[in-house]
């Protein structure tokens, strides 16, 4: 087994660290404050973002980057819009060439980059894989069985990864569609922004279902335009996140979809959350990307405009409605 530091103390990072932890003696786990690495590691909980679940005592979390960056394989669970920073500053003090698992389901808002893209650009060296699925970081920590897909253009560093981190309990499926698999893990977020907006506005299940099969035919076709394989979208990494984000209040985005249905504020809703919303930054990136391929979104066209144009919800959904209907 190779040694594992996590990049990020958020729910997801600490889940990761647990299940890296039933593998591993000894996982770094990188908090960027101070107070909170040593409150994990006094009290073997993140009391902040995932209180409540008993760590494993095999996780040790630390604030200083240049140590948790001296691991072999570094799982990077920041913001997406955060990698690049994060990656300048592991580069910097970078003594060999990582691997590196990006966790962080975007699409860079200045570039329009996947986050494969932004290591690439960063560390040119160091192979990539992608980790994403239907995963609940809370359900994940606590054991529940989940599977995943680990995506890599090298199908031995997928495999690999796969041996460091797979169990009884946690299933990795490996894949070499790296576009495919970052294309469905961001744009989903939108989608469960949209279906969660249609159940704040009293919509039943009959639209959440029309809106998702509908959403997925958009990121399918954005996917495609840029060179992932179709049955990419059918797989973990698809169709099974997808459900999963537009049908549990567990989702940051449909659950924030459903407060904008029901009228409360986007400037209010983010004051009061510490929690990244990442749809609300990959509507707009994805819409770029979208017209960069010639590509037509109107689903994520309608969240953009809503979230970032102040349209109202009603008229964005009457000018869908009324949309031409054509072939399936």
């Amino acid at each position: 087994m190779k040694e594992i530091s996590i990049i990020g103390s958020g729910a997801w990072g600490t889940a990761l660290a647990q299940v890296a932890a039933q593998n591993h003696d000894n996982v770094a786990l990188w908090a960027r404050r101070p107070e909170l690495a040593e409150i994990i590691n006094q009290t073997h909980e993140n009391t902040e973002n995932l209180p409540g679940i008993a760590l494993n005592p095999s996780i040790r979390a630390t604030s200083d980057l240049a140590q948790a960056a001296k691991a072999e394989i570094l799982f990077l669970v920041t913001p997406a819009q955060s990698m690049r920073a994060v990656l300048n500053d592991i580069a910097q003090s970078a003594r060999h060439t990582h691997t590196l698992v990006l966790c962080s389901k975007g699409i860079e808002i200045e570039t329009g980059l996947l986050m494969s893209d932004v290591a690439r650009e960063i560390m040119p060296r160091s192979p990539v894989c992608i980790l994403s699925g239907p995963n609940f970081a809370r359900e994940i920590a606590l054991g529940q069985p989940a599977a995943t897909t680990l995506a890599s253009a090298d199908s031995a560093i997928a495999t690999q990864i796969q041996k460091e981190i797979g169990s009884a309990r946690f299933r990795p499926y490996v894949s070499d569609d790296i576009t495919g698999v970052q294309i469905a893990g961001a744009l989903k977020n939108v989608i469960a922004l949209a279906a969660g907006s249609a159940q704040g506005l009293g919509f039943g299940e009959s639209t959440r279902a029309s809106l998702i099969t509908r959403g997925m035919a958009e990121i399918v076709r954005l996917g495609c335009a840029m060179g992932a394989q179709p049955q990419t979208f059918l797989g973990l990494s698809g169709m099974g996140d997808l459900m999963l984000t537009c049908s549990s209040a567990q989702s940051r985005n449909f659950s924030l979809g459903v407060a904008l249905g029901r009228g409360e504020k986007l400037e209010d809703l983010s004051k009061n959350s510490r929690a990244v919303t990442e749809g609300v930054h990959t509507a707009a990136a994805g819409l770029s990307l979208a017209a960069r391929h010639k590509v037509e979104m109107p689903i994520a066209r309608a969240v953009h405009q809503c979230l970032n144009e102040g349209r109202r919800l009603d008229d964005a959904i009457k000018e869908m409605l009324n949309r031409p209907v054509g072939e399936e």
